[in-house]
């Protein structure tokens, strides 16, 4: 499995539904002139609109279980949020504090001679 796809194909569905619907509306557009310019007492052209009704609507179906997945995972982690964040955050800054040298200590770390 390709995680960069696993990262970015909730933002290819919904891409994909917006163009969908363009393209659905171009190609019904375009077999409708068609079907009127060669006109001989048939309609064919609402079969292709049947078509891509149903594409546009499996479109939007998956773009809309993208948008609720990402809905989910950001509650999720508001919650976890609201509940570790500033407990958190406090104590990764002490201990941040507690490791990182003093300037002085490096200073006189860099100075001292080597032993051999």
């Amino acid at each position: 499995m390709n995680p960069f796809k696993l990262v970015t194909g909730p933002v290819s569905d919904i891409a994909g539904a917006i163009a969908m619907l363009f393209r659905a509306v171009f190609v019904v557009g375009l077999t409708g002139l068609i079907n009127a310019m060669t006109y001989s007492g048939v309609w064919w052209f609402k079969w292709v609109a049947l078509g891509m009704g149903i594409a546009v609507v499996v479109s939007l179906a998956r773009a809309a279980k993208s948008l609720l997945l990402l809905a989910l995972v950001a509650w999720v982690g508001w919650k976890i949020y609201q509940r570790y964040g500033a407990t958190a955050r406090q104590h990764f800054d002490d201990w941040v504090q507690r490791t990182r040298p003093r300037a002085a200590q490096v200073v006189a770390a860099l100075h001292k001679p080597a032993q051999a």
